[in-house]
């Protein structure tokens, strides 16, 4: 990277690091009494599986735990705890003695009461994500720290900004809409700097992110989706007093799932610009434009198959129940949640069809100008 372009990403990685801070620190508008209980890691002493009940493959009844604090108030109190059943396999968890269980801790009436939550994981999440902070920036440098910024960026500012509004009633496609933008410029602004080449690759991915908000507002009325399958969505609806519109949150969910393929490509072209430019000041419009083109066109092969690949790897199982009992294809096409990311995969593809060419005809204008006005200049940047 460029000098200019490596301070100025720096200096962005710090300022979008203390206004992730600064929103961290705003309070969570929808708690309930429970949150407000202590959480702490216990261990598991012993466990008793004589109330467990097989049903198949999973269990009914509960399973009683000796468990010993390992943090807060009441480390070192021992207690026993219930792990509840539902007989549900995506739910239920079995713990077994010397395993370190998350769980709410309070003193009651009758001594110390321990509810278990679930295996303690955060302290493995932390250390794979310490693993990828030191991968990134030992490669990336100051690429690589700015890519780890943006990454915790998006995170917060998801968590913090985009879901409070749409639990508050907000149009899920504005908020979505308005959230992808603010995202685009931070992420492109944290990889590329302030620099031309971060301008190129907003305009491009922009452009394709407002393509994107249109074709899955039309094709989820071509294709008579109104967002039933989403994940979770009946009760979010009874929370929420079926005051969330399921099909303007599935709209919405669609043009943030794809937000990022756009980025990438965006990204590429502005950077595979830039650097024939750098080598090649001399370089007329024309003859960079069809270069950004022609680089577009090569990237757009493999992230169409990207986009395929990540929904296909995602329901991977569904496609193998469906095969299993010979489930007719065209069966299958016809199915609401498969036509919905069915839809997502060709909305995401119909973006990066867009974001290539535009991503290269402002590269063409941005890139060339500057260029031939200062050629020595450009090659020093």
């Amino acid at each position: 990277m460029k000098k200019a372009g490596k301070k100025s990403t720096l200096i962005a990685s710090g300022v979008m690091l203390v206004v992730c801070a600064l929103l961290c620190l705003i309070p969570d508008a929808h708690t309930n009494p429970s949150s407000l209980i202590p959480r702490e890691q216990v261990r598991i002493e012993s466990v008793d599986n004589t109330q467990l009940a097989p049903l198949g493959i999973v269990y009914s009844g509960s399973q009683t735990c000796e468990v010993t604090v390992l943090s807060g108030e009441y480390a070192g109190e021992t207690a026993l705890a219930s792990n509840y059943q539902n007989s549900a396999l995506d739910k239920d968890k079995l713990f077994e003695p010397g395993d370190t269980a998350y769980a709410m801790v309070q003193m009651g009436a009758n001594g110390l009461m321990v509810t278990l939550i679930d295996h303690s994981r955060t302290g493995a999440e932390l250390g794979i994500f310490a693993a990828l902070a030191l991968a990134l920036i030992a490669v990336g440098g100051a690429v690589g720290c700015g890519a780890l910024v943006s990454l915790v960026s998006s995170v917060v500012i998801v968590w913090k900004l985009l879901i409070p509004l749409l639990l508050d009633g907000v149009n899920p496609i504005l908020a979505s809409f308005l959230t992808v933008l603010a995202l685009t410029a931070v992420i492109d602004l944290l990889v590329a700097g302030c620099t031309r080449k971060c301008l190129v690759a907003l305009t491009g991915s922009l452009l394709g992110t407002l393509v994107t908000c249109v074709l899955a507002y039309a094709f989820t009325n071509l294709l008579k989706l109104d967002g039933g399958d989403t994940p979770y969505i009946v009760p979010l609806l009874a929370q929420s007093s079926m005051t969330i519109d399921p099909r303007a949150l599935f709209i919405g969910m669609v043009f943030i799932a794809n937000a990022g393929a756009l980025m990438d490509l965006s990204m590429d072209v502005a950077i595979s610009c830039e650097e024939i430019v750098y080598h090649r000041p001399d370089i007329s419009r024309v003859e960079l434009l069809k270069s950004g083109i022609s680089i577009g066109r090569g990237v757009l092969g493999t992230q169409t198959t990207t986009l395929m690949l990540a929904y296909s790897g995602n329901y991977l199982s569904m496609l193998m129940y469906f095969a299993g009992q010979g489930t007719p294809v065209m069966d299958i096409l016809n199915l609401k949640y498969v036509s919905s990311q069915l839809m997502n995969t060709l909305v995401g593809s119909f973006g990066l069809v867009v974001v290539a060419p535009l991503t290269a005809i402002a590269a063409s204008i941005l890139f060339t100008r500057r260029a031939k006005v200062a050629p020595a200049a450009s090659k020093a940047q």
